[in-house]
């Protein structure tokens, strides 16, 4: 059928002088954080006139900037960061007078915490749902994922409150991408990509969750992945938990090489008593129309988890929407030439 058409809003020119990692919408979508190869973040806010404006810069890590995630508001303005530098760092917005005659503030953003738990780059991390307390997952190339609290009274104090090795292997295996489950019902869950470099090398991507009980993280499922049709090794790039908005059951997406495979797995009240029955194969996703295969690298789903979007490498963003028999299809198609 037709496909609908998009037409992007606005343009942003960021000024980074080197390839953008990762773009960040804050909770109320007014405000935009972005990081680099050049080392630095640039926030954005809205202006009067909807215009996208850079607030502050600065120069945050002493390598490349793979992700950048705002906390939620009831915590302040806190942002963080994460890099090849083996650091996470934990901004928060500190208003500074301006010394000028202007009544203006100006907009900084401070240092509050490093967090310096790990032993090779921190590629990827997701704040915990507010419900769950200041929280925040970490994906490490050294093979673990981790769990750091902050106290909200106190934001230079960050504590590790977990860890564990979803591959089991320790070196050898790297942590790329988590989400955590936002429902307040199944306890703190979350589900987590990693690939391991050995021969064969493989991806596997897992659901884990917080016994108080046993007092540590366990694995509930593991998601089998669809292999890619042409055989080759394909890393997992990104996980992406859908709002559950009232379903008995929860969506996965999974960026891996050319496809977005969609789990859907059911309810997990009581995973601790009892085993999760197994999950279906997954639908698998392509961009469609035939081309030459593009790879995912980052998949989102909108606040009801009723459309999911993907982006490839070409800079292509496809959207797929739920129909009413709950199946996903292909629903929009953009383009850089469109943006």
């Amino acid at each position: 059928g037709a496909m609908a058409s998009l037409r992007p809003i606005s343009k942003v020119s960021t000024g980074h002088t080197a390839c953008i990692h990762d773009i960040a919408h804050d909770y109320y979508g007014k405000r935009l954080a972005t990081c680099s190869s050049d080392k630095t973040i640039r926030v954005f806010d809205k202006d009067e006139n909807d215009e996208w404006k850079l607030t502050t810069q600065w120069s945050a890590h002493k390598s490349v900037i793979w992700r950048v995630e705002w906390a939620h508001p009831e915590f302040g303005q806190l942002l963080a960061s994460c890099s090849d530098d083996r650091h996470v760092i934990i901004w928060a917005e500190k208003e500074s007078p301006k010394h000028t005659g202007g009544g203006n503030s100006q907009v900084k953003f401070q240092q509050v915490a490093t967090l310096v738990d790990f032993q090779k780059a921190v590629t990827s991390m997701h704040f915990a749902p507010a419900h769950l307390g200041l929280q925040l997952a970490t994906c490490c190339n050294d093979g673990r994922l981790r769990l750091h609290k902050g106290d909200p009274t106190n934001l230079n104090m960050w504590t590790v409150v977990g860890e564990f090795e979803p591959d089991g292997t320790g070196f050898g295996s790297y942590v790329n991408c988590v989400s955590w489950n936002k429902s307040r019902v199944d306890g703190p869950t979350l589900v987590v990509g990693w690939w391991r470099a050995s021969d064969p090398k493989v991806s596997s991507v897992g659901v884990w969750g917080y016994s108080n009980e046993q007092q540590r993280w366990s694995s509930i499922t593991k998601l089998d992945l669809e292999p890619d049709p042409k055989g080759a090794f394909c890393e997992v790039r990104d996980v992406d938990w859908a709002p559950t908005m009232g379903r008995q059951h929860h969506l996965i997406a999974v960026a891996v090489g050319s496809t977005v495979q969609v789990f859907k797995l059911p309810s997990l009240q009581g995973w601790q008593e009892r085993k999760v029955e197994a999950v279906e194969r997954p639908v698998v996703l392509t961009a469609g129309d035939g081309q030459s295969p593009v790879a995912f690298w980052r998949v989102g789903w909108n606040l009801t988890g009723t459309t999911l979007a993907g982006s490839a490498e070409n800079g292509q963003v496809v959207c797929w929407k739920l129909d009413f028999q709950g199946q996903l299809k292909q629903h929009v198609t953009m383009t850089p030439q469109q943006m």
